[in-house]
């Protein structure tokens, strides 16, 4: 056969164009991901076009028509733009490797597989191709979502305002978490300001990620404030950031619609920026949408190694972790319910990866920040299944898990050794800072229940003797819980001594305030000489936080409330143990006084006796026998000496001068470590069954938002409230 021969039947098709079940040809993307590869514009497919990415044929025998190009030119992305199409979300609900997955032709073909049948084409299979084909199509954008978008566009700052906004983010808003690709973000910034045709000005998921990075870094100005600069007006009246989150939220429809990486980033720093403010309300729902759109996006499901390249995939993986674990974290904080069980996350945890994490363009390198976080609430995510009423065991496997993750941290987290003005140093002061609260999570409830013990076994009458005792483990608990509270306020001294305390931050404000509870609740118990200086240090550094959120003011009141009301029981235990040693005194003084009476009119009346030998002989030889006193009385009714008497007066205390120091509670509690096999929770009822009427099961956490309310874990937001206080 001639090689002319040769060339025509390998050129010949076997299968008719419609009945093609893949492209005539695909890009090199689509080739490595196996994805089918549709041509939008002549040179570029429209997986490529909605990523920006340059769309590569590699096809020796493509037709005339057929030219290898770029992303869409300026003339066609002009067009598109003045159109209102959006160029930039043609996957409005197949996207990247998504497609892959519900492509129902391809899952089709493989049921066929699985049940022995020939692999063909359908008639049906090649009309689903092409209906999922129209739907992930560009569209028109509406008039009402096209006037939107560019009110938006219209709410963007200067250029040299936007890239001193998003570096402030970038340094002082992302602690430990992940927002965006930074290198990738500022690039794509570049293009649209430089750029009046490009397709990200009609990309509503990247003008709303901008808005609330514009926002966020708004928030985080003062911290970049001169000494001698000045000071915008509305600075201290309300957030700087309002004027974008104002045009960011009227574009929150449209982000709801499209199922793109964009409007899950901007959901997600949208709550970020509303935490401060808003952590119960719009915060807790943005966070929450941009976890549900993740969860639809499938980022918690690992990805097919062979359809994405390392860079997406780890970008991927970082989005999921950082959503994941502040939404958790912030549940925990104000005791909300799990969203997703861990045991369906197969993602793994994010690693370093060069081309991510190194260039002139990073801002900020906190992979390492993430990785310690993502572990560390993966440990916080196990103390909801402890429940009020843990088993030693497991408070013994969460306590080495908190460990074993402190001393995993790199050395470079040494607060020691982080430059103050760093960025790293307040991410790293925020995971101590969490660490700590680990320990106050697992142990508030037993602060609840030891104070209160306390207080019932003061006040009630009932006397030590009657009280049921607590479980050590109980006690332990108790006393890491106030321990991890006074580590708290430690760190935030080491913030106020920096100059590093600032506004606008829920993690700091959260800390502080739960720190300044527990130790409300436990001086209850005793106070030592720090005690004044730990309550007023923690007071003073809420009150500062609190300039210019009205929240924040409320949970100030919160606190100076929760203060009144400790005070008052200590000044009720002082005054209950001051009452009872005066009537201990003043039955001893009677007493005594009755024997003196009784000793002087026996003198009186036998005056010629006293001096006798016979009568002293008679009186020490038969002490018990006296005149006027009943046969059985015994050696009580002597006279008692003035050291006796003496003695029983600093037993018995009858004046505030000499009321002993109350004790510290870290004078009777066990050491931090110190964990018994015992069930938690649980006391020993050895007194005739007083313990459940003793302690009611509020004592045990059982009414969740007695809890709550106690411990100050819902203070951030008061929705009710009408007037300012």
């Amino acid at each position: 056969m001639s090689e002319l021969a040769l060339e025509r039947r390998r050129l010949r098709r076997r299968v008719a164009d419609d009945k093609r079940k893949r492209a005539p040809r695909a890009c090199d993307r689509c080739k490595a991901r196996k994805s089918r590869c549709i041509e939008s514009t002549p040179g570029t497919c429209r997986r490529c076009e909605a990523k920006h990415l340059t769309c590569i044929y590699d096809d020796r025998h493509q037709s005339p028509g057929h030219t290898d190009a770029s992303p869409l030119p300026m003339p066609a992305r002009h067009s598109a733009v003045r159109n209102g199409t959006t160029p930039g979300d043609d996957n409005i609900s197949i996207n990247s490797h998504q497609a892959d997955r519900i492509m129902w032709p391809r899952f089709l073909s493989r049921l066929r597989e699985a049940f022995s049948l020939d692999v063909q084409s359908t008639p049906e299979a090649h009309d689903m191709m092409a209906m999922q084909a129209s739907i992930s199509g560009p569209r028109n954008l509406l008039p009402a979502e096209l006037s939107r978008l560019r009110r938006a566009i219209d709410a963007f700052p200067p250029r040299p305002v936007a890239d001193y906004l998003l570096a402030v983010c970038i340094r002082h808003g992302t602690d430990s978490f992940f927002y965006f690709d930074q290198a990738h973000f500022l690039h794509e910034i570049d293009e649209f300001y430089n750029d009046q045709s490009s397709p990200l000005r009609g990309d509503i998921g990247f003008i709303g990620l901008a808005l609330a990075a514009f926002a966020l870094g708004s928030q985080w100005t003062p911290m970049e404030r001169p000494s001698e600069g000045p000071t915008p007006s509305s600075a201290g009246d309300h957030d700087p950031g309002t004027l974008f989150h104002s045009n960011l939220k009227t574009l929150v429809p449209d982000l709801i619609e499209r199922p793109c990486l964009r409007s899950i980033q901007a959901f997600y720093v949208m709550g970020v920026y509303l935490m401060p403010t808003s952590a119960v309300g719009s915060s807790y729902v943005y966070i929450g949408l941009a976890l549900r759109k993740a969860l639809a996006f499938d980022l918690h499901q690992s990805a097919d190694e062979a359809s994405i390249d390392e860079r997406e995939r780890d970008v991927r993986n970082r989005l999921w972790w950082s959503i994941w674990s502040l939404e958790r974290i912030t549940a925990l904080k104000l005791n909300r319910a799990r969203s997703v069980d861990i045991e369906h996350v197969t993602v793994p945890l994010p690693t370093p990866v060069a081309s991510l994490d190194q260039g002139d363009s990073r801002i900020f390198d906190n992979v390492q920040h993430q990785i310690a976080m993502a572990r560390l609430v993966k440990i916080l995510d196990g103390v909801t299944d402890v429940g009020t009423r843990p088993s030693a065991t497991a408070v013994r496997r969460l306590e080495a898990s908190l460990k074993d993750w402190k001393h995993s941290l790199p050395l470079q987290f040494k607060l020691a050794n982080i430059n103050t003005r760093d960025s790293s140093y307040r991410a790293v002061l925020h995971l101590y800072l969490n660490y700590y609260y680990a320990w106050i999570a697992m142990g508030k409830v037993s602060v609840v229940t030891v104070v209160r013990d306390h207080l019932r076994q003061n006040l009630s009458g009932q006397g030590l003797m009657n009280a049921p005792a607590l479980d050590a483990a109980v006690r332990d608990l108790s006393y890491a819980c106030s321990r991890a509270a006074s580590k708290i306020l430690r760190l935030f001294e080491m913030l106020s001594n920096t100059g590093n305390i600032t506004r606008f931050s829920f993690t700091d404000f959260q800390g502080c305030s739960i720190a300044t509870i527990v130790t409300l609740l436990s001086g209850i118990q005793g106070r030592d000489s720090g005690y004044e200086g730990r309550v007023t240090f923690g007071l003073d550094c809420l009150r500062k936080m609190a300039a210019g959120n009205m929240t924040a003011k409320v949970g100030v009141r919160f606190v100076e409330a929760l203060q009144a009301i400790a005070d008052e029981a200590v000044m009720k235990l002082r005054h209950a143990e001051h009452d009872h040693q005066h009537e201990v005194g003043l039955d001893s003084g009677a007493a005594e006084y009755t024997r003196w009476a009784q000793w002087l009119s026996r003198a009186e009346n036998e005056p010629q006796s006293l001096g006798s030998p016979s009568t002293i002989a008679t009186n020490v030889a038969q002490p018990a026998v006296m005149l006027g006193a009943p046969p059985t009385t015994d050696n009580s009714n002597l006279p008692m000496t003035p050291s006796v008497r003496d003695a029983a007066m600093w037993d018995h205390p009858t004046n505030d001068s000499l009321l002993p120091p109350l004790a510290p509670p870290s004078a009777v509690a066990p050491a931090l470590s110190t964990f018994t096999a015992r069930p938690m929770f649980e006391h020993s009822n050895h007194n005739g069954g007083y313990g459940d009427d003793f302690l009611p099961s509020s004592l045990y956490g059982d009414d969740q938002n007695f809890l709550m309310g106690l411990t100050g874990l819902d203070v951030l937001d008061f929705s009710e409230l009408t007037t300012p206080l």
